[in-house]
């Protein structure tokens, strides 16, 4: 059975299989799916009686029949506006906006309608028109993802910083508060910033860095934080810090050292003192730990 069709049927509360049981507990974004559907089965949609709240309306208008007209009018106003917002609610029904949000330590996968695989770093977020997918192709990103396009499949991501436009490739896209980098690992993008088109091949990216353009290479198959791990080549030492506090959730605090300094090296995702020591071992610094607050300072 496809990936759909189990969650679908998980969804629909249908008894799954040992087989398909333990198929869905190996996705990616198993624990989201629970987490959601635990939130779901709390919420209850308040009650609202039309037929009722139309007799209310009616008895209080004869009731206030006799009173002067100012007052009247500015009854009869705050009454239908009441009946006008239950009714809004009543009927309310979602736009077809689809969207997709990280928080810190945590990463998932999206499929989108096409059979394209987004995979969404730590504090980061998507969003698109999954009812006129056909007709409306484009991504709003804030943040990283990293893009496994369906063949022959086109549509654009948008960034604060520019488009990113693709067919049938494999990418990544980073956008941060200063910071804008694609990177091409397989087929073609196209680049779009400040009115210039730029075609990146396999193994050729683009980065913004405070607004300065900069073409940068690749020898990886695939992003390397996909794999819980972050590297960088010759970035400011701000830019790792920031990705650290997205990756373990921490507030990193930083003492007579220089944040703008060039780094080289990476950290994993998954212990924080192994990281901690990659971090800060070539820039001579030492740390402490308090809570999630972490203090760097020169040895």
């Amino acid at each position: 059975m496809k990936k759909k069709d189990i969650i679908t049927k998980w969804l629909d509360s249908e008894h799954l299989t040992d087989q398909e049981l333990e198929a869905f507990k190996n996705l990616d974004a198993f624990d989201s799916y629970v987490k959601i559907s635990d939130t779901a089965k709390k919420f209850k949609a308040p009650l609202y009686d039309v037929d009722q709240n139309l007799n209310t309306l009616k008895d209080n208008l004869v009731h206030q029949k006799q009173k002067q007209g100012s007052s009247y009018l500015s009854l009869l106003l705050r009454i239908a506006a009441v009946f006008v917002l239950g009714i809004g609610i009543y009927f309310f029904y979602p736009n077809g906006d689809n969207s997709t949000q990280t928080l810190a330590s945590q990463k998932t996968t999206i499929e989108l309608p096409d059979k394209t695989f987004v995979r969404l770093n730590a504090v980061s977020s998507i969003e698109y028109q999954e009812n006129d997918w056909e007709n409306n192709r484009n991504i709003n990103l804030q943040g990283e993802a990293y893009f496994k396009v369906a063949k022959g499949k086109k549509f654009d991501v948008l960034t604060s910083s520019g488009t990113v436009s693709v067919l049938g490739t494999e990418f990544n896209v980073k956008q941060r508060e200063d910071y804008f980098e694609v990177l091409c690992y397989e087929g073609l993008v196209s680049v779009t910033y400040n009115n210039q088109t730029i075609k990146l091949p396999a193994g050729k990216g683009f980065e913004l860095l405070q607004g300065k353009p900069k073409h940068i290479v690749t020898t990886l198959a695939a992003p390397e934080w996909v794999e819980n791990r972050s590297t960088f080549i010759s970035k400011p030492y701000y830019l790792i810090l920031e990705e650290f506090e997205r990756q373990y959730n921490v507030t990193i605090i930083v003492k007579n050292s220089n944040r703008n300094q060039l780094f080289t090296g990476n950290f994993v995702h998954s212990d924080i003192e192994i990281a901690l020591q990659s971090i800060t071992i070539p820039m001579h610094l030492k740390y402490n730990i308090n809570n999630n607050k972490i203090t760097l300072y020169k040895e």
